[in-house]
């Protein structure tokens, strides 16, 4: 189980790094995170579940490239075992591709359903990130 997306975003990597990466730019786009994306950074997503339920996703900033790409850990509180994003900016022509890949639901009890959400998230979160810089 591995949640694999992608997406053209036609804006120069320098720009779609400064969005994912800079507080008030993110907060345009995706303004529940709190993300410092520096190695041993926290990572915070503020969130309501369907019942309305507010939620806390924790996690913790494991590696950078500068520019290329940022990977961390993060787990909601009632999650035994952390799962791995990692997230990848690409040149694509005038345009960069970005990647998210999170991995480790095996560990995660109802893993499967759990990475099915998730994906469906990140197509969101992608899609926010492509219409805030185009």
């Amino acid at each position: 189980m591995i949640v694999d997306e992608s997406l053209l975003i036609q804006a120069p990597p320098e720009r779609v790094w400064r969005a994912l990466t800079d507080a008030l730019d993110r907060a345009e786009w995706w303004g529940y995170i709190d993300l410092d994306v520096t190695v041993g950074g926290k990572v915070e997503e503020r969130w309501s579940d369907d019942s309305g339920h507010p939620m806390l996703t924790e996690g913790v900033v494991t590696e950078v490239e500068e520019g290329r790409m940022f990977r961390f850990t993060w787990s909601d509180a009632e999650q035994p075992v952390a799962t791995t994003v990692e997230i990848t900016l690409t040149p694509a022509g005038a345009g960069t591709v970005v990647t998210v890949l999170e991995t480790g639901w095996e560990h995660v009890p109802g893993g499967a359903a759990l990475a099915a959400d998730h994906r469906a998230g990140w197509r969101v979160h992608l899609t926010n990130l492509r219409r805030y810089l185009q």
